[in-house]
C-alpha cells in the first residue's frame, strides 16, 4: 500500500468487520468467530494476531483479512455476536415480571447480564478488556441502549411510571452507572466481584430513585380496584 492509500484508510475502516453476504462466506465468518472465542478465552486480546486466527480456524489468511481488516475488527464482530445473544436471552427470560418493586426489576436485569458475562468469558473480556476501538465503543453503547429499553418496557408493563419524555435516557444512565462499577471490578480483579456488583446495583438504584421515588403503583392493582364490586 503506498502513502496515498494509507491516508485514505481511516481507523474506522479497519475497526469494523466486513460482513459476508453469501452462504460460503457466512460459514467462514462464523468459523472465524468460533476460533476467536477460543483464543480470547485462553489469552489476552493483545496477544492475538490475524495470522494466529487464520491458523486456529483453518481459514485462508486472505479470507481473514477480507472479513477483518484488523484484530479490532474481529473483536468487534465477536462482541456483536454476544450482544445479540444477550439481547435474545433477555427477551426470552420469563422472570422479568411478577416483581414487588421497580428496584427488583433493575436488580434482576443486572443479575441476568452479569450471569451472561460469567458464563461467557469471551464476552466478558471483549466488553471490559483494554481494547477500545471506536466501533467496539459504539456497540457497547448500543448494547446499553438495548438494556435500557428492556428496563423501560418491563417497568412500563408492570408499573405506573410518572409522566416524562426522558425515561429511556434515565434508564440508559442507570445501566451506564452499573456498567462502570463492573468495568472497575474487571480492571482490578479480572471479574465482577459480588461486592462491587452489589455496589453497582445500589448506585444505579440511587440514581433512578431521584426520578422514580421509592415506590411505584403496580398496573394490576389499579385495574383490580377499578373492577372491584361496589358495596
Amino acid at each position: 500500500m503506498n502513502q496515498v492509500d494509507r491516508r485514505t484508510v481511516s481507523p474506522r475502516d479497519t475497526a469494523s468487520p466486513r460482513k459476508p453476504q453469501r452462504k460460503n462466506g457466512r460459514e467462514k465468518y462464523e468459523k472465524l468467530l468460533d476460533a476467536l472465542e477460543v483464543l480470547i478465552t485462553q489469552q489476552d486480546s493483545s496477544d492475538i494476531s490475524l495470522a494466529n486466527l487464520s491458523q486456529v480456524a483453518g481459514v485462508p489468511a486472505a479470507s481473514v483479512y477480507h472479513f477483518f481488516p484488523s484484530v479490532d475488527a474481529s473483536l468487534t464482530a465477536l462482541a456483536e455476536r454476544h450482544y445479540d445473544c444477550l439481547s435474545d436471552a433477555m427477551l426470552s427470560h420469563s422472570s422479568l415480571s411478577y416483581l414487588d418493586s421497580w428496584q427488583d426489576l433493575l436488580f434482576q436485569v443486572c443479575d441476568l447480564v452479569r450471569s451472561y458475562y460469567e458464563q461467557n468469558i469471551a464476552a466478558l473480556k471483549v466488553h471490559f478488556g483494554p481494547q477500545s476501538s471506536w466501533a467496539l465503543r459504539q456497540l457497547q453503547m448500543e448494547n446499553n441502549w438495548r438494556l435500557a429499553d428492556t428496563l423501560l418496557n418491563n417497568l412500563s408493563r408492570e408499573f405506573e411510571l410518572p409522566p416524562s419524555q426522558d425515561w429511556r435516557e434515565r434508564f440508559m444512565q442507570a445501566i451506564t452507572i452499573n456498567d462502570s462499577f463492573w468495568c472497575q471490578s474487571y480492571s482490578r480483579f479480572g471479574r465482577i466481584t459480588d461486592e462491587i456488583a452489589a455496589e453497582g446495583k445500589r448506585a444505579a438504584a440511587a440514581y433512578l430513585k431521584l426520578y422514580l421515588g421509592e415506590l411505584l403503583q403496580r398496573r394490576e392493582a389499579r385495574f383490580a380496584s377499578a373492577d372491584a364490586p361496589a358495596y
